[in-house]
């Protein structure tokens, strides 16, 4: 166990005018261990990685930032009506420069925020070689377009929601469509599923809309290669739905060194699923400790 910890909120402005809600997770005693700093998914926010900090905090002196992304939790939009995936990787960046501007950095993302951590390592690779020690990618992709078969009439229904007013919630799931497409078990918690249901209740029309739109049009295959001398663990679940395992084994095999683990029976929530696989893997990025491979589940 390790001292007391407290939290810091901090607000970062991103460079297309996102007001960003950041919480700065401070622990007493060990500093040498490098900051974490955490980027969650579309229509989650920070809270998604609560059960992943708190466990990491109980057993070591660590450092952890997480922030929820424009557009999500309580982070405002930027200016424009298109967002990128580059627009986040510079959202990252911003929060870097601004709550952890020196020392060394874990990086983590989980689904649009691994292609976050994608997008920043592809527009500043030598910050990225400067500071990280490591690199979890977990349930992502580097690319959605030429891997997934759209559904009929979501660009239209994504597209009008895209320009509705901020206020405007995002068209409810049912519990089962949230069900079979974030999680693995047939019956998760209660409480982790009720969880999802309600950061996707809190994530506007227009936010939805919007960064489904850059989702499309992520792309950062070239910027894999960035990732090569840095230990990176590409992280799946077998019964991820919406990022499928296979996915991770194509792109796994484009970043020299890469540990890959597949989690048996596990979806895409991994962060609730198989919270002490996630903690040990940052543990091993935090310590220098030798990456963990487990490619069939």
């Amino acid at each position: 166990m390790t001292g007391t910890s407290e939290v810091v909120t901090r607000e970062v402005v991103s460079p297309d005018g996102a007001r960003v809600h950041v919480l700065d997770h401070r622990t007493t005693g060990d500093g040498d261990l490098p900051t974490l700093v955490l980027a969650h998914g579309w229509t989650l926010d920070q809270s998604s990685w609560a059960r992943v900090v708190s466990a990491l905090q109980q057993r070591h002196a660590v450092r952890v930032v997480t922030y929820d992304q424009p557009g999500h939790g309580l982070s405002t939009l930027g200016r424009g009506r298109r967002a990128t995936v580059r627009d986040l990787g510079e959202t990252l960046r911003a929060v870097l420069c601004e709550v952890v501007p020196d020392g060394p950095l874990v990086l983590g993302g989980h689904s649009m925020g691994g292609m976050t951590v994608m997008a920043y390592a592809g527009a500043h690779p030598d910050e990225l070689h400067e500071r990280a020690r490591g690199v979890l990618l977990m349930a992502t992709t580097p690319e959605l377009a030429s891997l997934r078969r759209p559904i009929r009439g979501e660009g239209v229904v994504m597209g009008l929601q895209s320009v509705l007013p901020s206020a405007v919630p995002s068209l409810p799931m049912s519990r089962d469509m949230v069900r079979r497409a974030t999680f693995g078990a047939d019956e998760p918690d209660p409480r982790d599923l009720a969880h999802v249901m309600s950061m996707g209740r809190a994530t506007s029309a227009r936010a939805t809309g919007r960064y489904f739109s850059a989702l499309q049009g992520h792309d950062e295959i070239g910027s894999l290669r960035v990732f090569a001398g840095i230990p990176t663990v590409v992280l799946a679940g077998e019964r991820d739905r919406l990022t499928p395992a296979r996915w991770s084994r194509m792109y796994h095999e484009r970043i020299p060194g890469a540990a890959l683990d597949v989690v048996p029976r596990a979806g895409h929530m991994l962060a609730y699923e198989a919270t002490d696989r996630v903690v040990e893997h940052l543990e091993d990025l935090l310590l220098g400790r030798p990456l963990r491979s487990s490619p069939t589940p």
